[in-house]
């Protein structure tokens, strides 16, 4: 099948009401065009948007305005004199005399009728005038009533989709678990185009790249977004998300929310028992597990958190669907706590730190046969009794996935260990390497390069120093005698940046080129906070001397300082769209958001207020 025989069978495709042959070339396609894909998402997204949209019927006043307008009146040929019946007002129809400047109903000649001949030559029928017979009384009060079933639909539509833009409640949690809806931005939807998100003082703002309109609020007034909001990954055929998850402080609840602002609603799982207080539980370890657990799949279709609606210290594992709306809580083989859930790269599964009965270990939970698997049962701790599972990450190979994870607690990682889980059952546990280390670093193949951990090591023999280790357990030292303090890998995956000998939050800023292992120097006195920030396409690195901004073009070797910014920033952003658009945070002497175009050497000042967190892009279709 090409593009447009899948085009015009996707609604049937999405409904189940495609013949079984015709719904497997159509799945077989999807597979290879990220356009129909893309195309598919969009209605799956639709259909859940139309799902939440409340039936809305027109009031009596409105009933009334339109059986007494001009309008109604002059296409029905009445008057202007009702008549009360039942307390109700209905049109009364008083005919007229039929004039010269009034056109008579004429039924146009041809129709659909089976009977008629193909040679027969179409009759006028008979002409309707609009004067008072007796025996046409039924057929114009049927007129009547059909014209205004039409006015009455295209008014209920039109009302109730202004309704939902601009009041959209959440009745079902209402009802259910008895919390008040939140109110909806006052500007209104935000137009089209792709946007930066950040938080500010327990509010998320939306912002343009172009300065076109003012940075506006997103959330509700009456909630308090956590730090740890998220945003759906890019849908096929879209640059960035388009739909936020974040979690209300005040109330304890997961909330979603489009990029433009609307249709603020509530999960309708409690993420604590019912009358707890919040910020009661926040502070606590069950509460920390809770509010760094929001996490979307690879392909945006679903979202993970824990929670405990219990209120006994363990946290449970669920999962909403951004395609069904529904909760699904994963049920667990033993009772303990869910944590850090990872998602897989096709979506398909979800690893998670599971603890029982002080053991620490991993689970490996598939959403399509509901299988939960044991990837270890639980840490040994006989050499390091404090040890812990720190990070949970899964390698980029769909046809053979592998879990991999690190052991050892904050600033001292001991091991760093995987496992295969194959079709047909999984290999044994790996050890990739052992030492002390004080960061591990994991990173995925996901733009090609390379993929596996970097770790900075404290042994005595060479602390301080990059390694890098693969999949197959082979370590590479990549530095020599240094103290890095930040390492970070370029998007491609060919060349990496790290900090040297960090002092007083500053340090050397150098570069090692994967291919040729070359150690370069790339500036002096950098912040490690915040770090420097490699461009999307890996051309550019963006990086600050605490007052000053620069810009380094890594092919030309050059760095541009941006003397428009003075002062210090607090977080980077490269654009989403267009790699030489930067968005800067400054903090301090000049404080606000800026857009700077490195092609240009322009900078635009788009927000005047102190911002601290990361920027995040959104797309809003």
């Amino acid at each position: 099948m090409n593009c447009e025989q899948v085009e015009e069978l996707l609604s049937a495709y999405l409904d189940n009401a495609l013949a079984l042959e015709e719904r497997h070339g159509v799945a077989t396609h999807l597979k290879a065009c990220s356009r129909c894909s893309g195309i598919l998402a969009d209605f799956r997204r639709f259909d859940v948007l139309i799902a939440h949209l409340p039936r809305v019927s027109p009031d009596l006043a409105l009933r009334n305005k339109i059986f007494s307008a001009p309008q109604y009146l002059e296409l029905t040929g009445t008057v202007n004199d009702v008549r009360r019946v039942d307390d109700s007002t209905v049109p009364h129809p008083r005919t007229q005399s039929d004039t010269v400047q009034r056109p008579k109903l004429v039924a146009l000649p041809g129709d659909r009728s089976s009977s008629a001949s193909p040679n027969s030559s179409p009759q006028l029928a008979p002409i309707y005038h609009l004067y008072p017979q007796k025996q046409g009384a039924r057929g114009l009060r049927f007129m009547q009533a059909m014209i205004a079933a039409a006015l009455l639909m295209t008014v209920g539509v039109t009302s109730y989709i202004g309704w939902k833009l601009w009041h959209t409640q959440v009745a079902l949690v209402t009802k259910t678990i008895g919390i008040t809806p939140p109110a909806g931005p006052s500007q209104g939807p935000i137009p089209a185009g792709m946007r930066f998100v950040f938080l500010r003082d327990g509010t998320l703002w939306s912002g343009p790249t172009d300065g076109s309109t003012q940075v506006v609020r997103l959330t509700p007034q009456n909630v308090t977004v956590a730090t740890n909001w998220t945003v759906q990954p890019a849908l096929p055929g879209h640059i960035a998300g388009d739909l936020l998850a974040y979690i209300d402080l005040q109330k304890g609840f997961v909330h979603l929310i489009r990029s433009d602002g609307q249709s603020d609603r509530v999960i309708p799982q409690p993420l604590l028992k019912v009358g707890t207080q919040p910020t009661l539980v926040w502070d606590t370890e069950t509460g920390t597990a809770i509010l760094n657990s929001l996490v979307w799949s690879k392909d945006g279709s679903m979202l993970a958190f824990v929670a405990d609606p219990q209120g006994i210290g363990q946290t449970s594992l669920y999962i909403y669907s951004a395609l069904t709306d529904k909760v699904h809580q994963v049920s667990l083989p033993l009772k303990g706590s869910a944590s850090h859930p990872t998602w897989s790269p096709d979506s398909a599964r979800i690893a998670f730190k599971f603890t029982h009965n002080g053991d620490i270990g991993i689970l490996d939970y598939n959403t399509q046969n509901h299988g939960i698997l044991t990837i270890i049962s639980a840490v040994n701790t006989k050499v390091n009794p404090t040890d812990d599972i720190i990070t949970v990450d899964w390698s980029s190979d769909v046809n053979v996935p592998a879990i991999t994870w690190s052991v050892g607690k904050e600033g001292q990682i001991h091991s760093i260990w995987q496992r295969h889980v194959g079709i047909n059952g999984m290999t044994e546990v790996q050890k990739l390497v052992q030492g002390i280390y004080t960061q591990a670093l994991y990173r995925q193949s996901r733009h090609g390069g390379w993929e596996g951990w970097l770790l900075i090591s404290s042994l005595s023999n060479h602390p301080g120093d990059i390694e890098r280790v693969d999949l197959t357990g082979r370590v590479t030292r990549l530095t020599n005698g240094k103290q890095v303090g930040f390492v970070q890998w370029s998007p491609d995956g060919i060349r990496m940046i790290y900090l040297d000998a960090v002092s007083s939050g500053r340090g050397t800023l150098h570069q090692i080129d994967g291919a040729i292992g070359s150690d370069t120097v790339l500036a002096t006195g950098v912040t490690e906070d915040p770090p420097p920030m490699w461009s999307p396409d890996s051309r550019y690195i963006a990086y600050s001397t605490g007052m000053h901004t620069f810009i380094l073009d890594v092919l030309k070797d050059k760095a541009v300082q941006m003397s428009m910014l003075q002062g210090s920033p607090s977080a980077f952003a490269w654009g989403a769209s267009q790699n030489h658009q930067l968005i800067v945070a400054l903090a301090d002497n000049q404080p606000g958001i800026y857009l700077v175009d490195t092609q240009r050497a322009t900078v635009l000042k788009l927000d005047k207020e102190v911002t601290q967190g990361p920027l995040l892009w959104t797309q809003i279709p």
